[in-house]
C-alpha cells in the first residue's frame, strides 16, 4: 500500500499541470508575478527570500505547462500585460520574459524559451538555471525560412542603468527536436557568430513613441536586417543612436553585410 501511495503522489503534479486550461495558467502565472511585484526591489516592501520564491514559481510554471500544444496556441492576453510574450510567425517558437525586480537601475529578467520539434513536440528551455542572474527581454521574433530548416532572429534588449541600454539580435534554429540557441549564420568582419548587438544611451532614443523601443528591423521580401549605427562623442560618450544604418542581408547560408 505504501509503494501505491508514493506512486500516486509522484503522478499528482502532473496530472494537475495536465488538467488545467490555458486560462488557469494564466491566471496562475498572475498571481505568482503579482508577489514578484510585491516582494520585489521597486515595491519598497523587498523580502529576497519571497522574491526569489515567486519568480522560482514563474519560471517552474512555465516550465511545466510549456510542454503542451495548448500553451504554446494561446495568446496568454492579460499576461502579454506584465510579461514580455514574443512569438514567431509560424508560431513554432516563443519566449516569455519578465522583470525578476531584484536590481536597481539596473533591470535582471528571466526568460522561458518555448518551442514545437519537428515531431510535433513542444518543449521548453529556461535561458539560465540561476534565477539571480541579470539578463535580457525579448521582444522580437523574425523569421527567416530556408530549404533545410527555418532560422529564426531573435531581438533582446538588455537595461543595464537608467541611461545605459543595450539590444542584440540572435541567430537560433530549431533542428529536429533540439533548439540551436547559438547558430552561426551571421558573417561579420571577426567572422562567423551568432548575435550581433550595440549599447547606447537610452535617453538618445527616448523621444521614440513605440515602448519598447524598437531598433533592430527586418525586411522579409530582401530577408535583411538592419540596426542603427552608434556613435559616441562628447555629449553622449555611451553612444548616440543616429539615423544611418547597418544591413545585413541572408545570401541562402549566411546574413552577409551589405556595402
Amino acid at each position: 500500500m505504501r509503494i501505491v501511495l508514493t506512486i500516486l503522489f509522484m503522478f499528482v503534479p502532473v496530472l494537475v499541470a495536465a488538467g488545467q486550461s490555458p486560462i488557469e495558467v494564466e491566471r496562475g502565472l498572475l498571481r505568482h508575478l503579482k508577489d514578484v511585484s510585491k516582494y520585489g526591489t521597486y515595491a519598497g516592501s523587498y523580502d529576497d527570500k519571497k522574491s526569489a520564491a515567486a519568480n522560482r514559481q514563474v519560471r517552474n510554471e512555465l516550465i511545466r505547462n510549456g510542454n503542451r500544444p495548448a500553451i504554446l496556441k494561446y495568446a496568454f492576453p492579460k499576461l502579454k500585460e506584465e510579461m514580455f510574450i514574443t512569438t514567431s510567425n509560424d508560431g513554432k517558437l516563443r519566449i516569455y520574459s519578465w522583470d525578476m525586480e531584484t536590481g536597481g537601475t539596473m533591470h535582471d529578467y528571466a526568460s522561458v524559451f518555448q518551442y514545437q520539434g519537428k515531431s510535433g513536440k513542444v518543449y521548453t528551455w529556461s535561458e539560465t538555471g540561476d534565477e539571480e542572474s541579470a539578463g535580457p527581454f525579448y521582444t522580437q521574433i523574425f523569421q527567416v525560412p530556408t530549404k533545410t530548416n527555418t532560422i529564426y532572429l531573435i531581438n533582446s534588449t538588455f537595461i543595464a542603468s537608467s541611461s545605459l541600454s543595450g539590444q542584440s539580435l540572435d541567430a537560433v534554429r530549431i533542428l529536429g527536436e533540439k533548439l540551436d540557441r547559438k547558430a552561426r549564420l551571421i558573417r561579420t568582419s571577426s567572422g562567423l557568430t551568432h548575435t550581433v548587438g550595440f549599447a547606447y544611451d537610452f535617453f538618445s532614443v527616448v523621444d521614440r513613441p513605440e515602448r519598447p523601443i524598437k531598433l533592430f528591423f527586418f525586411d522579409e521580401a530582401k530577408r535583411e536586417f538592419r540596426f542603427p549605427v552608434v556613435i559616441e562623442d562628447d555629449d553622449v560618450p555611451q553612444g548616440r543612436v543616429t539615423d544611418k544604418y547597418i544591413h545585413y542581408r541572408f545570401n541562402g547560408t549566411h546574413f552577409v553585410k551589405v556595402k
